[in-house]
């Protein structure tokens, strides 16, 4: 079984305990909504951090930390959220308190970036990595799913894609350095956008007045732009070149290994100057790369650019 099926397994398992009369947003999705307060609802997500998986082996402790923190503030984004708090479980082999300062260092910094707080967690012995839970607030009715596109919606990317799949190709070759120096290299070096993705924050409003539907790339763009029409009758339209890459990546390889942790959203053709007005404000880079339809067929422009267009990353 691959990583989806397994999760639709443990679903099915849990039966009446994965619903809730106040839960508007269940499993499946980038995170949970449930309802909270008259005026607004509380999203809550969860992700985990692996040594060797999610970063390289024995990676600084500054950049797993700031790593982790935008890993799960990315799906409260693309749910529409602004991230509020957080909290941590720490999995170490022994008390290297060093590896231990800079990690909460880089989780500071992350957090900074983010403007959430850390109210508690865990700390336990074992194979490294970390498990965070994202919880964050949308005013009511303005959660964005990610597999509710339209037919006719544009469909947009924040950002350049394809560092991360650079990156990890040539990581045996890279000089590790420290959190503080690589946060100001993160336009020009494929291995600062890699371990410090963005925290798109700042887009958030644009999400919630525009999009029908987004989703944070984290298991290669083919997968994610799957989301946005699952379970529907619907497929997208795709110009592979307007998708804006990293120099001497792969198209390819973007659409199945891409873990950039951008946006992919989609939103009203009547909604463009919006959108593009909203990233002039917040210094975001959007490019509009197709459409969705109301046909079954995916397409690609040019034809034949893109191997395995319905693969991702999968765990398992």
């Amino acid at each position: 079984m691959n990583e989806v099926q397994l999760i639709d397994l443990i679903l099915d398992r849990l039966g009446s305990v994965g619903r809730d009369a106040r839960l508007k947003v269940g499993p499946g999705d980038d995170a949970a909504v449930v309802a909270w307060q008259s005026d607004r609802e509380m999203v809550v997500s969860t992700d985990v951090c692996i040594d060797g998986v999610h970063v390289p082996n024995s990676c600084r402790g500054d950049l797993v930390g700031y790593r982790s923190v935008a890993m799960c503030v990315s799906d409260l984004v693309a749910m529409g959220a602004l991230p509020r708090y957080l909290t941590i479980a720490l999995t170490v082999e022994h008390a290297d308190t060093e590896w231990i300062t800079d990690f909460a260092e880089g989780v500071r910094d992350g957090c900074e970036a983010a403007s959430t707080v850390v109210i508690g967690g865990n700390l336990a012995k074992g194979n490294k990595q970390v498990t965070i839970t994202g919880i964050g607030m949308v005013p009511c009715a303005q959660s964005i799913q990610r597999n509710t596109a339209r037919p006719d919606d544009d469909i947009w990317i924040t950002g350049r894609l394809g560092a991360s799949v650079l990156a990890v190709s040539t990581i045996a070759s890279w000089v590790p350095q420290p959190l503080s120096e690589l946060k100001h290299l993160t336009s020009t070096d494929v291995f600062a956008r890699y371990l410090i993705p963005p925290i798109r924050t700042n887009f958030v409003s644009c999400l919630r007045d525009c999009a029908s539907a987004c989703t944070d790339i984290s298991d290669g763009l083919a997968f994610e732009l799957e989301q946005l029409v699952l379970g529907s009758t619907n497929s997208y339209h795709v110009d592979t070149r307007e998708i804006p890459l990293w120099p001497e990546v792969e198209i390819e390889e973007v659409f199945v290994r891409d873990d950039s942790y951008e946006l992919l959203f989609t939103a009203s053709k009547q909604h463009r100057e919006i959108v593009l007005s909203h990233a002039q404000d917040s210094g975001t880079p959007v490019s509009r790369i197709g459409r969705i339809q109301s046909t079954s067929k995916r397409v690609f422009v040019p034809e034949g650019v893109v191997i395995g267009t319905v693969s991702g990353y999968s765990h398992f």
